[in-house]
């Protein structure tokens, strides 16, 4: 494709104007596969924080070729733009990240059996040690992890546990419901090819905030479903369209690193992923924090000043993750204005800051990542 004058590539998008033009429908979704075709705009690609500048709809009587070129119809004008290629990667963007959203049964889909099931078990009354064993015991790899990671610092046995049934009675159900998940969330969303290195940031990260969250929820003594499943998955939007955009061919290897278009891509990620996180939550039926936190840890005051708790909560955990991450930065976690607004003194948060260091090895290894 030939630069345009900013150095950045483009395509030439070709519009035909005929005497009479019919608005495309504001459903249309884009095609299951990429194929160089920019589908319309949906009726809200106008709302705050979307990127200006975007291709307008192609009217009816104009076809677009693969190479971004319209076919005009007989007797047509044809009117010529360039547009940068980064532009029309916005507008798929936006269209699927709609199309996640509003496609609830392949968000269910996306969690294996086992782990839907043993999810389910976590919610009823009536479950057993026993009956969560024959549900995990389905799936070997899923039932050794839990019981790697119950042996592990992170729960500091104090005998040996040697079975998933042991594992219940030890440490939880929630406790459970927490390690499965982040079995399956590492062994089958953290494989974006040609991503390898920003999907190992993005894990290294989560599980630093969801050891954060833990132990700041232990601190601030609340539901156990504010602490490691919510700083666990808070993030998961991100990853799940990370892996839709590759899978469509949005995104290629280096585009988020690019000079000119990586920081509009990036911008256009970080837009829309706490409203995918959230969908995805909610297709899991996760408790309602863990869904408040997906959807909002970047703006977890509500208009009338009133605070989401369990979303600030992994506000405050993402700061002392990105003082913990290797190349982190050297911030003072204590004068946070997330970390100071939940109570949690210097002292406190330096301390937890120690623990997710420690920690984090750990959970890196037991993930499969270390």
């Amino acid at each position: 494709m030939p630069p345009s004058a900013n150095g950045r590539s483009t395509v030439t998008i070709s519009t035909v104007r005929t005497a009479e033009t019919t608005s495309p429908s504001p459903n249309n979704l884009p095609p299951a596969r990429a194929t160089g075709v920019i589908p319309a705009l949906p009726s809200s690609a106008s709302a705050a924080g979307r990127a200006t500048g975007v291709v307008p709809a192609l009217p009816s009587s104009a076809t677009t070729t693969r190479t971004g070129t319209t076919a005009p119809a007989t007797g047509s004008a044809r009117v010529t733009k360039n547009v940068a290629v980064a532009e029309t990667a916005l507008i798929r963007i936006d269209h699927y990240a709609d199309a996640i959203i509003t496609d609830t049964k392949a968000l269910r889909r996306s969690l294996p059996d086992v782990a839907a099931e043993a999810l389910a078990l976590c919610t009823s009354s009536t479950t057993d040690a026993n009956a969560m064993e024959r549900t995990l015991s389905r799936d070997p790899f899923i039932s050794a992890q839990v019981i790697s990671i119950a042996n592990s610092a992170m729960f500091a046995p104090r005998m040996p546990i040697l079975g998933v049934r042991d594992a219940v009675v030890r440490i939880g159900l929630d406790a459970v419901r927490d390690v499965v998940l982040m079995v399956v969330t590492n062994s089958t969303m953290y494989r974006v090819r040609g991503f390898e290195a920003r999907v190992d940031a993005i894990r290294r990260r989560t599980l630093a905030s969801a050891a954060a969250a833990r132990l700041l929820a232990k601190m601030l003594r609340v539901e156990s479903e504010y602490g490691f499943l919510a700083g666990l998955l808070h993030d998961v939007g991100e990853l799940v369209l990370l892996e839709r955009c590759v899978q469509e061919g949005m995104l290629v290897p280096g585009s988020l690193e690019d000079p000119n278009d990586g920081p509009i891509l990036r911008d256009r990620l970080d837009y829309h992923h706490a409203r995918v996180g959230g969908a995805l939550c909610r297709a899991w039926k996760l408790p309602p924090g863990v869904i408040e936190a997906a959807e909002y840890h970047h703006d977890y005051k509500t208009p009338d000043g009133k605070t989401r708790f369990a979303a600030h909560l992994c506000a405050a955990a993402d700061v002392i993750a990105l003082r913990v991450m290797p190349g982190g930065q050297t911030i003072e976690v204590g004068e946070s204005p997330a970390i100071v607004e939940l109570g949690i003194t210097a002292e406190q948060a330096n301390t937890i800051v120690n623990h997710v260091m420690a920690a984090l090895p750990m959970l890196l290894a037991a993930s499969g990542a270390g």
